[in-house]
């Protein structure tokens, strides 16, 4: 890190390292706030529950105590209704293994009390209001206590679900703040030991045996990489956040190339456990469509990147060219990869790699959504190219 341009690209790392880190914890911010909604509509819901699950038994009682037989078998057969409609939405909603259970044993009850109602009215159908009311009196000693007592029990399983959630989103989020400031503290670190030029010291001839220390320009070695355009990389970087058309898509990735000193660039997005070529610029037409699927654990730069999230290179061979691969990561892991393929010892540049990782990041947002293409093993063909299967 001996040039200017690295710091420029630390300081984009941090941002970037930033943008994301806030991202991440608004979005979970949000993720909790809608999962305390939901507890919110099942509490509700759970109440209502118990109202009428308590009218039920009112109800029966009347009948029992008053002998009011066609209120009493009203009233409890829409109170049934009410309670299957809710309990229906309460299994829709269950997010754990123990409510599930709970609302199971809710659900056997509520059976029971229907057919328990159903028998009541077959008996006082048939004259007999003694076998009847037993019946119902029955039920409400029994199945009603059931319901209620499943349906406490579903609650504290919720409650019990909730906080566990919302601790591990927390936790999450905090974090992901934490790594951020661990980022952002070596990269400051890094960023105030990284000086703008890096002097030489030559020792010139002086009369009368004195000898002074000049300073002078650090000759460019030979074969180094030439520098990084920092105002199309920012342009460039703003447009790939804009993008929203798939069309244009090839032509961002031609200034892609031009800005990584690229002669070739394919974007990889994985798919199960494949990797597929979507988009190329600098390659035949037709190339994606022979492009084989890499697998996730093969063995080679791409699918590592793919696995680890981190930058890979490839050196460069006799042909004069190497390969980048970063890539593209967002708040759900890896989704793909961006495989430049490059000469003038850019593979070794750690400028190159860091626009790299910044156009990457800025793809993963835009590509994450796109279906991936698909190749058939029939027609698939490997390509040879460095950076499609390297």
């Amino acid at each position: 890190m001996q040039h200017r341009g690295t710091r420029l690209a630390i300081l984009c790392l941090l941002l970037a390292a930033g943008s994301l880190a806030g991202y991440f914890v608004w979005s979970t911010e949000r993720a909790v706030h809608q999962l305390a909604d939901r507890r919110e509509n099942k509490l509700t819901t759970i109440d209502r529950l118990l109202s009428s699950i308590a009218a039920i038994a009112a109800a029966q009682q009347a009948f029992t105590d008053f002998g009011r037989q066609d209120v009493a078998f009203t009233r409890v057969s829409v109170l049934v209704d009410r309670i299957t409609t809710d309990a229906a939405g309460l299994r829709a909603a269950a997010e754990s293994s123990a409510s599930s259970q709970r609302l199971e044993e809710f659900w056997t009850a509520l059976s029971a009390l229907m057919g328990a109602e159903s028998r009541a009215r077959e008996r006082l159908a048939g004259g007999d209001e003694s076998g009847a009311a037993d019946a119902i009196l029955a039920s409400s000693r029994d199945h009603v206590n059931v319901l209620n007592g499943s349906l406490q029990a579903f609650r504290e399983a919720e409650l019990e679900n909730f906080r566990a959630m919302r601790a591990a989103m927390i936790w999450r989020s905090w974090a992901s703040l934490g790594v951020a400031g661990l980022v952002w503290g070596i990269g400051l670190v890094a960023f105030a030991l990284t000086p703008w030029r890096r002097p030489a010291t030559v020792v010139v001839s002086q009369p009368a045996a004195e000898a002074v220390s000049v300073s002078a320009p650090a000759p460019t070695p030979v074969g180094a990489a030439p520098s990084i355009d920092l105002a199309a990389v920012a342009d460039l970087a703003a447009d790939l956040s804009r993008l929203s058309d798939q069309s244009t898509l090839p032509g961002l990735l031609a200034r892609a190339a031009e800005v990584l000193g690229a002669r070739g660039i394919v974007i990889w997005m994985g798919a199960g456990g494949e990797l597929f070529a979507v988009a190329e610029h600098g390659y035949e037409n037709g190339v994606l469509a022979r492009i084989k699927p890499i697998a996730r654990l093969a063995d080679n730069a791409t699918a590592a990147a793919w696995r680890s999230g981190e930058l890979r290179r490839v050196p460069a061979d006799a042909s004069g060219y190497g390969a980048i691969v970063a890539p593209l990561l967002s708040p759900a892991g890896c989704v793909g990869v961006l495989a430049a393929e490059v000469g003038s010892g850019r593979e070794r540049d750690e400028a190159t790699h860091a626009v790299a990782v910044i156009l990457a990041s800025q793809l993963s947002g835009v590509l994450a959504a796109w279906p991936v293409a698909s190749t058939t093993e029939s027609d698939a063909r490997p390509l040879d190219r460095k950076a499609a299967a390297s």
